[in-house]
């Protein structure tokens, strides 16, 4: 009680205080009293504690429904375009790691983990011919690609959760110069969440392969991210990001580029 409830523990000793004076002034008799009232502030605490164990429980219940919730919808939007499978779980890890290496906290990083799980939630509205065309894209196609980020704001503001992932999802494409889209944002505009994923988002979509490229060498990529920084990326979050990824080990890199990685797993990790 002493180090979650200080003001509660106080009003005990204040009670011991009063007891003793009780006993000095009109002797023993008084302690009747005063147990039968510690034993129903000890009744009462008690079940205060256990009322807060069981919602704890609960908390932890919807925490572990939300998960499951993410993993599954992670996956469906992933088997929306079968040239990017993966993708998303992916986009959260990087997230992940550049909000660790900027010192966010836990609570903070598990927001960037899961809004890079949600990020592309808007393809969901996007038609299968345009989504999954092999080749490049007409200048019409690209503008209705485009509205995914609106067409997953309004899904995620319709649907009353993850509200404080909004920005993740509408302005993952904002540039710092303001030439990005939905909104043209500039600079300090941009969410710090979407900065970070922007940077994820492009760094995934440079190096994997898609039907009508080979995807890009790491050092490429990375180079890419260099020449963006200051214009399309955050500077100083495309400096960690590069850091990051340099000094993982070759075949951990290759790992996490080349393959699925699991969205329950990476969630847990982002709460450790």
């Amino acid at each position: 009680m002493a180090k979650g409830f200080t003001s509660t523990y106080l009003l005990l000793m204040i009670l011991a205080g009063v007891g003793s004076r009780l006993v000095e002034t009109y002797g023993p008799l008084t302690l009747i009293p005063m147990m039968i009232a510690f034993f129903t502030i000890n009744h009462v605490f008690h079940h205060y504690y256990e009322n807060l164990q069981r919602l704890q429980q609960k908390v932890e219940e919807v925490k572990s429904f939300n998960h499951n919730f993410l993993t599954a919808m992670a996956a469906s939007i992933d088997a929306r375009d079968h040239y990017t499978s993966g993708h998303s779980q992916r986009v959260a890890h990087w997230g992940k790691e550049i909000a660790k290496e900027i010192g966010l906290p836990a609570d903070k990083v598990e927001e960037v983990y899961v809004g890079g799980i949600l990020h592309d939630i808007g393809k969901i509205g996007i038609a299968d011919e345009i989504l999954n065309k092999k080749g490049k894209l007409t200048p019409e196609e690209y503008d209705t690609i485009k509205q995914h980020t609106v067409i997953g704001y309004e899904i995620i503001l319709q649907a009353g959760m993850f509200h404080e992932l909004l920005p993740a999802i509408r302005s993952h494409h904002e540039r710092m110069d303001g030439r990005g889209y939905p909104d043209g944002l500039m600079g300090d505009e941009i969410p710090l969440i979407a900065r970070i994923l922007a940077i994820s988002d492009s760094f995934d979509a440079m190096v994997a392969d898609r039907p009508y490229r080979k995807g890009l060498p790491v050092e490429e990529a990375l180079q890419e991210i260099r020449r963006g920084a200051g214009t399309q990326f955050d500077p100083e979050l495309a400096s960690h990001f590069v850091a990051i990824v340099e000094r993982l080990p070759r075949e951990e890199l290759q790992c996490i580029i080349g393959q699925e990685l699991n969205p329950k797993k990476q969630l847990q990790e982002a709460n450790s």
